[in-house]
């Protein structure tokens, strides 16, 4: 009767409320790589001491514990958060899954690990990086001419083709980049030039330097699209067979110079920015990958999505550029003769995958991306 008697609901809630709200800061083991619907590990600590520890969990919870002989097994365990806070407080752990990320997963966060090592590694990888692809990410300042700012976003946009007149466009579900959340003001997208205005009220937008009224509303609505050259109703997919098409649209970037100035810093792409566009898919077509993963998308509930999009294969989520850092990276970290390490990057480079593919999305009132598909994992013979 244990957990019955030391289990408090409202202690570990509040502990569970904090622990959520401070993840954007403290980023717990249980998010080296991404999973499914994970749960406070405060709510399984909780769990394992109101059963085994001796007094209340407002009593034990802050106390060092070895529950030596102690075994947890969790035949379903995802994730492994249960199982990370079993050994945390000493419990030995049994853990299965019938998905291998997740028995990957799991090893990764309970495994040990020379974090010297790691950093070193990491600061390598980093610098190699650096040294190969470092140009693509960089751009000219319009504000000061500094040609070598450092690129935290590429924007693209996916186009589409008119099937009566044969015309390209954007399809813009939106105009609007920025809010005036973490920016000064909104920042909206020229429908017709596409270059960025800074507006102080969105439902009195006025117009661009070339004339065009600056609205919030896009062109695609209920998957239907007007042709903006002859009017046409489009419906999706609008770009035809095979995967969607991107245009870049928009990029944000960082200039230490312009630290002191309020909010973030947009550009239209120059004639320069397309050209390091073009020069990432020429370096991506002379490499001979083999790590990408090149898999057909297999049918589910989520994935059989991308098929009505015309996406067949893993690689087609990515731009050039970002396949071209993928593999570079990979080929590196199948170099590292600490087969820990080597592990430890392998999986953080699968957890970054989230985030660098042409399915994530750009928040306006946060000005960062957001995950549109979570797909789970990249494993490849790096990691063997």
């Amino acid at each position: 009767m244990s957990i019955e008697e030391n289990y408090n609901i409202g202690f570990i809630a509040a502990l569970a409320l904090r622990e959520k709200q401070i993840q954007q800061n403290y980023r717990p083991i249980i998010a080296v790589h991404k999973w499914f619907a994970r749960r406070p590990g405060t709510l399984f600590r909780g769990l394992l001491l109101s059963e085994f520890a001796k007094g209340p969990i407002e009593s034990t919870y802050f106390k060092p514990h070895s529950f030596v002989g102690v075994t947890i097994a969790d035949p379903f365990m995802g994730g492994g958060t249960p199982l990370l806070e079993a050994n945390r407080i000493g419990c030995n752990v049994i853990g299965a899954d019938i998905n291998p990320m997740a028995a990957w997963v799991v090893h990764e966060e309970i495994d040990a690990l020379d974090l010297t090592a790691y950093a070193e590694t990491a600061a390598r990888l980093a610098e190699h990086l650096a040294q190969v692809l470092g140009d693509f990410y960089k751009t000219r300042c319009p504000v000061t001419g500094r040609d070598d700012a450092d690129v935290k976003y590429f924007m693209w946009v996916k186009t589409g083709t008119c099937v009566a007149c044969g015309q390209g466009f954007d399809l813009f579900p939106g105009y609007t980049l920025a809010e005036d959340a973490r920016h000064p003001t909104y920042v909206l997208i020229c429908p017709g030039c596409g270059d960025l205005n800074e507006v102080a009220d969105p439902k009195n937008p006025g117009k661009c330097a070339c004339g065009v009224t600056l609205r919030t509303e896009g062109t695609v609505k209920r998957n239907k699209c007007a042709c903006p050259f002859c009017g046409h109703i489009n419906a999706t997919p609008f770009h035809g067979a095979g995967p969607p098409t991107h245009r870049l649209f928009a990029i944000e970037y960082h200039n230490p110079e312009l630290k002191k100035r309020p909010g973030r810093l947009f550009k239209k792409p120059d004639a320069d920015d397309l050209a390091r566009v073009a020069a990432a898919s020429a370096a991506w077509k002379r490499m001979r990958p083999s790590y990408v993963p090149d898999d057909t998308i297999p049918d589910g509930d989520e994935s059989s999505r991308l098929h009505r999009w015309g996406y067949e294969r893993f690689s087609e989520l990515f731009s050039d550029r970002q396949l071209l850092a993928l593999e570079t990276s990979a080929q590196f970290i199948s170099g590292v003769k600490d087969r820990r390490v080597r592990r430890a990057l392998a999986t953080n480079l699968s957890d970054l995958l989230r985030y660098q593919n042409m399915l994530c999305r750009y928040d306006a009132m946060a000005l960062n991306p957001l995950i549109f598909f979570p797909f789970m994992g990249f494993r490849s013979a790096i990691c063997s």
